[in-house]
């Protein structure tokens, strides 16, 4: 069994956002890469080969499809997964229990990895 911590990009051009989502998944023991942009998280795909982008859905600089498309591309094995962005729900706020929005992504990663006991979403 391969022990390594899953290697998740995070793209979102909102600053604020992004490093509250990346010090949460942090905390659970993900390694995080943060990028702005579409065409910066492509590059860094193709230098990590992560376990999974977590993008905002409206990422600035590419359409939605083609992030997709270029993501498995250039590695088959990365999972994607998109959340709303700024004008589809509040910022995430921090912390580290309840059920707020952040919560909700972090927990719908843990169990992509299965690092959950059974919750449901």
């Amino acid at each position: 069994m391969n022990n390594r911590q899953p290697i998740i990009v995070v793209v979102d051009p909102d600053a604020d956002r992004a490093t509250s989502l990346s010090s949460r998944l942090d905390r659970r023991g993900y390694h995080v890469v943060r990028r702005s942009s579409g065409t910066d998280a492509l590059q860094c795909v193709a230098e990590y080969r992560p376990d999974l982008v977590l993008s905002v859905v409206e990422v600035l600089d590419i359409e939605r499809p083609e992030l997709i498309h270029s993501i498995r591309e250039i590695s088959p094995s990365t999972q994607v997964l998109l959340i709303p962005g700024q004008g589809s729900s509040p910022p995430l706020p921090e912390g580290d229990g309840g059920a707020d929005g952040g919560d909700e992504v972090v927990h719908a990663v843990d169990r992509l990895f299965d690092r959950t006991p059974s919750a449901t979403f």
